[in-house]
């Protein structure tokens, strides 16, 4: 698992066809992973929460195994939509 920190890491990772985006909030009572391709994981989300406010409530990260922030990360969650 990698953090994304980028906005051109996002956006090559979010065209690829392959892995996962698990996004970490601390204000949020869940946090989700995504599939690259998930309609719900948007560039402005990404430069809103890692850009403009610095990381400071959560982050992004890739992983190819969907698994792995579910067990890393106690409140994450799958997302309804894409899994």
């Amino acid at each position: 698992m990698k953090e994304i920190i980028t906005l051109d890491e996002f956006l090559e990772i979010k065209n690829n066809s392959k892995g996962f985006v698990a996004i970490t909030d601390k204000n949020l009572t869940k946090n989700c992973i995504h599939h690259v391709k998930c309609k719900w994981l948007a560039a402005h989300n990404f430069k809103m929460k890692v850009i403009t406010s610095n990381r400071k409530n959560g982050s992004y990260y890739y992983t190819d195994d969907p698994d792995t922030p579910l067990r890393t990360f106690n409140k994450m969650t799958r997302c309804e939509k894409c899994f």
